[in-house]
């Protein structure tokens, strides 16, 4: 997300969050004068406010239970219990609620120690209507600037939070970009060195042409993984249409681990239908059984296993394919997750198995841009089996 447009939805929710606070003027009023009550609330309900009233503190508390005020303008003497301490009760419910005291003078130090429990303005009575409205309108003004600070404030710690994953994202691209570069650039300088010193080429220098092949195959997947997923999320995705047989797919994209599998020690064996024939873009979906293929060999075990097989299904009609491993596994809480972008168990950049997090998301979205489906099941040191399932036609 870019810097202009994680400020437009700044400004969105901003806006909306002005709309939804302008809109709330709920008003209680709390005095057992019910010629007041009933002058006030004919004045205010004239003025666009939802008002509701009550003659007591015990009417009063049932209502504040019951639904959300924006103000309680409430009388300093009330049967029973007093307006200080329903003050204290309302800052209990909600402490957003504007509360306004209405007071006889000789009352007025108490209505001075409501403002120092909570309140936010008190009127001496007798006192006019404008004046009270004014005193609502500075109130309602008051709370939704509060609410208003308040979400800002989450959606700036919002703000900051993708700004942390972005950075982590570069970060994480930039390490897995530089890991092979520097072993390329570091090979390229001892077959140079070794050839301006007129020696012939041996196998130390044919294992360094080898190391540099697989390194520049490390770059050209990480790159392809970029653009497909780029293309996917823009929705621009295109399958060609293309005759493939999936055992035959899986045969290249295993060769093209079989020096990482021999590193490891790790023995694969694939079992696949005589009829595995499907239609779809063989290109992309060799990236996707690629990159299923390369995670098995790459979160596995020393002299672990994996185990691929391919078999045809009736109903509905179509191909299966399930890569299994020997591995660390992946635990229940983030197996939902596996599938979302630049996501690994661990991805930090000292984690121990490299990877940018991008070849589960891709695997994701060509399948189901052929109609198909993957899933995965797993267990923490059990291993992990990622499951996916093509329809014989071209689903895209």
């Amino acid at each position: 997300m870019s810097r202009a447009s994680s400020t437009a939805v700044l400004e969105r929710e901003f806006q909306s969050i002005k709309e939804t606070s302008e809109s709330k003027k709920t008003v209680l009023i709390v005095d057992d004068e019910e010629t007041l009550v009933g002058a006030l609330s004919e004045f205010l309900s004239l003025k666009g406010y939802e008002v509701e009233t009550a003659s007591n503190s015990r009417q009063a508390l049932a209502l504040i239970h019951e639904k959300s005020f924006s103000i309680v303008v409430s009388d300093l003497r009330l049967p029973g219990m007093n307006g200080v301490e329903l003050l204290e009760h309302v800052m209990d419910v909600d402490p957003e609620t504007v509360v306004i005291i209405m007071t006889g003078y000789a009352s007025v130090q108490s209505a001075v120690e409501a403002l120092k429990k909570g309140a936010y303005d008190y009127v001496v009575k007798p006192f006019s209507v404008h004046e009270l409205e004014k005193t609502l309108r500075l109130g309602i003004e008051k709370r939704n600037l509060s609410k208003e600070n308040l979400e800002l404030s989450h959606l700036m710690r919002k703000m900051v939070e993708v700004d942390q994953t972005k950075s982590n994202i570069i970060g994480t691209i930039s390490h897995e970009f530089r890991t092979p570069l520097t072993s390329l650039k570091g090979y390229l300088m001892m077959l140079m060195k070794s050839a301006d010193g007129g020696a012939p080429m041996g196998q130390i220098e044919k294992k360094w042409l080898h190391a540099m092949k697989e390194n520049l195959g490390r770059l050209e997947m990480l790159i392809l993984n970029l653009l497909l997923m780029t293309e996917a999320n823009a929705g621009d995705l295109l399958i060609a249409d293309d005759e493939i047989n999936l055992g035959d797919l899986l045969a290249e994209s295993v060769s093209r681990f079989e020096t990482l599998a021999r590193n490891k020690e790790i023995k694969i064996t694939v079992t696949s239908d005589a009829d595995s024939r499907i239609r779809g873009d063989s290109e992309k979906l060799g990236v996707a059984l690629s990159n299923l293929v390369e995670n098995a060999i790459k979160f596995n075990l020393e002299s672990g296993s994996v185990e691929i097989k391919v078999a045809a299904t009736s109903d509905p009609d179509g191909v299966h394919v399930a890569v299994s491993d020997t591995g660390i596994g992946i635990p229940e809480s983030r197996l939902s997750g596996m599938f979302d972008c630049f996501t690994q168990v661990d991805m930090t950049q000292t984690r121990r198995f490299n990877g940018a997090g991008l070849g589960l998301p891709v695997a994701k979205a060509i399948v189901e841009a052929h109609g198909g489906k993957i899933d995965a099941r797993s267990k923490p040191g059990k291993g992990s089996t990622f499951c996916v399932w093509l329809p014989r036609g071209n689903g895209g």
